[in-house]
């Protein structure tokens, strides 16, 4: 079995969001290795003195045996196209390393900066991140049927910022804007995308 990461965002030294990947990381562990127990990673993660300023990603790579922490200084990947792609069969739920299926959907992106995957004619994530939309009266949505539950996305669901709901590819023309989030991306962070079929 491939290894799980967490990928914390790391901002002047401070673990972000630090609580979502808790939970996230023991629910990985009891799912898929019977493993009980809390996860603390604030017990676990020191943050080096060179990424005490500036954004950092703080990569934990780990399974039911070994864990790794990595910090490599965070350059955002601008995304301005999605190429809609489609694949009935993909399952993320949890975040491995291992993302092979992922990257052959990538190689039919053409000329676009990444991919919206849809499934059974739902609308799931991108590539790297979980996707929101907003309504023609302002509100923000993200897909009831995503593939993993991103931490940024638990987030903004319980402080009420976004809500869920199901999106298929044929309401797409139902909303102005599209916004990639993740873990190091919030929903200011990233630009107005355009989609192409």
């Amino acid at each position: 079995m491939s290894r799980l990461v967490e990928t914390i965002k790391v901002d002047d030294g401070k673990l972000l969001n630090i609580c979502y990947h808790n939970e996230r990381m023991e629910r990985s562990l009891k799912d898929l290795f019977g493993m009980e127990g809390e996860v603390c990673l604030e017990k676990i993660i020191t943050v080096p003195q060179s990424a005490m300023k500036g954004v950092y990603k703080c990569r934990v790579i780990y399974n039911e045996i070994n864990t790794e922490i990595e910090f490599i200084p965070y350059v955002r990947r601008p995304v301005k196209t999605l190429r809609i792609v489609y694949d009935d069969n993909i399952s993320y739920s949890y975040k491995f390393t291992d993302r092979t299926k992922i990257e052959r959907l990538m190689d039919q992106r053409g000329g676009s900066d990444d991919i919206l995957i849809i499934k059974n004619g739902m609308v799931t994530d991108t590539s790297y991140s979980n996707v929101i939309f907003r309504d023609k009266i302002g509100n923000w949505v993200t897909p009831s049927t995503c593939l993993l539950k991103g931490t940024r996305r638990l987030n903004l669901l319980k402080n009420r910022i976004i809500t869920e709901t199901d999106i298929r590819v044929s309401d797409l023309k139902y909303y102005n804007e599209i916004r990639l989030i993740n873990a190091m991306i919030g929903i200011g962070d990233s630009e107005k995308i355009q989609i192409t079929e």
